[in-house]
């Protein structure tokens, strides 16, 4: 094992217990009392400093170079959004509530996939693939975010209409 990740592999149990704790007993517990997504605070804390320390615990001393890489993939959906979304007056809106968490998702999975890609010394050589792939899972979840729905809802209604 690398010698990086054994001395940060505490941080990345700590992230992965933090995480068990809000998927396992928080989001079921605020889901239980609220009717809207923006009253599960505590899910969204929780799932923020999970990230967060996962974050540190897989890239140490370039969790700065990780960060800048997510705001600027927030950035970047936004104005994709922004410009590729139809005209219209509450295309902004769309562009705020779509682009950026659609942006941060892609982000995310992105480095979750390539997590090296941010220490590589030699990543000009990959950096066509690696564009290709990161605007592959932007298109993906982009397209889930604007054509999705709420899944979740759509497939209990089913159950409960088959019952």
């Amino acid at each position: 094992m690398n010698e990086g990740i054994k001395a940060r592999k505490p941080i990345l149990i700590a992230g992965v217990v933090i995480l068990t704790i809000c998927l396992c007993f928080i989001f079921p517990f605020e889901y239980n009392r609220t009717n809207y997504i923006t009253d599960l605070k505590f899910t969204f804390l929780s799932l923020t400093v999970a990230m967060f320390t996962l974050m540190f615990g897989l890239m140490g001393k370039h969790f700065y170079k990780g960060l800048l890489f997510l705001i600027c993939s927030a950035l970047f959906s936004f104005i994709v959004w922004f410009f590729l979304y139809p005209a219209g007056w509450l295309s902004p809106v769309v562009a705020v509530w779509g682009g950026i968490p659609s942006g941060v998702i892609a982000g995310l999975l992105f480095l979750l996939l390539n997590f090296e890609f941010i220490k590589d010394e030699n990543r000009y050589r990959l950096f066509f693939k690696r564009l290709i792939s990161y605007l592959v899972i932007l298109g993906i979840v982009s397209f889930l975010f604007d054509k999705g729905g709420d899944w979740i809802f759509d497939i209990s209604e089913y159950l409960k209409s088959r019952k």
